[in-house]
């Protein structure tokens, strides 16, 4: 994925390859929870080929779990594509 260890220093747009799709962040918000966690707003779209999805958002705790819910996005829009949903 890409060589970050935090969300905080992200400049975006930045645009980077996972498993064979190309996504996009276009905004990173931080937010701190009442008991100090800090989670992040990620905006971002991914392109397949060319099928792009729309914006869409991800709540996330760090690096390793945007990563993780990034795969489940892709399958899904992946299976979209498939299934010849207009997008």
């Amino acid at each position: 994925m890409m060589r970050l260890k935090y969300l905080e220093p992200l400049i975006p747009p930045v645009s980077f390859r996972l498993d064979r799709a190309i996504v996009t962040i276009y905004e990173v918000t931080k937010s701190q929870l009442i008991n100090g966690e800090k989670w992040y707003h990620v905006c971002l779209d991914i392109r397949i080929g060319k099928h792009r999805s729309p914006r869409f958002s991800l709540d996330v705790k760090d690096l390793k779990d945007l990563r993780r819910k990034l795969l489940v996005e892709i399958s899904k829009f992946k299976l979209m594509i498939m299934l010849g949903v207009k997008l």
